[in-house]
């Protein structure tokens, strides 16, 4: 593994930039857990949903912390986001909740990848300690990934409209 000139701050930026992205996919998916919950017909739905949201906020909040760690200015919310998590869980009645929580789950899981792969550029910078928050960040979002799995799984069987 070639190291990467340590932890000047342009070493930084290109990373800054991809984990902005990052951000929005975490502002997004916590306002499709939000929805979910409100809207959901079944209970347990909707509390695996509102806990997702709950774990959402401390999501947000650790990768805005990490951006301004790295020198970046993160991203409070995104309009944009959030509207389109409306519109998805709206659709519900035409594409079915099981395709909305495919859809979120191969999200989360993309975005696992993702602090992957930012935590082994951190590791080549030699910055283990931001390292281990993107890993912490990864295996969080595999947790609930394969807690969407499981619900997905679930409603393939029910065929019952859930929100």
């Amino acid at each position: 593994m070639n190291p990467i000139e340590p932890r000047s701050p342009d070493s930084y930026r290109s990373l800054v930039k991809d984990v902005e992205l990052a951000l929005l996919s975490e502002i997004g998916a916590r306002a499709v857990f939000d929805h979910i919950a409100r809207r959901s017909q079944d209970a347990d739905l909707g509390r695996m949903a509102e806990g997702m949201n709950r774990e959402g906020i401390d999501l947000v909040a650790r990768v805005q912390e990490l951006i301004r760690e790295m020198g970046g200015r993160p991203r409070k919310t995104s309009f944009r986001r959030r509207a389109l998590a409306r519109l998805l869980v709206r659709g519900a009645p035409i594409i079915g909740p099981r395709r909305i929580l495919r859809i979120v789950r191969d999200a989360e899981s993309t975005v696992g990848r993702w602090y992957a792969e930012y935590a082994l550029f951190l590791v080549r910078l030699g910055d283990e300690e931001r390292a281990l928050a993107f890993e912490e960040l990864r295996a969080a979002k595999e947790r609930r990934a394969m807690a969407l799995s499981a619900w997905v799984d679930n409603l393939a069987r029910a065929r019952q409209r859930t929100f």
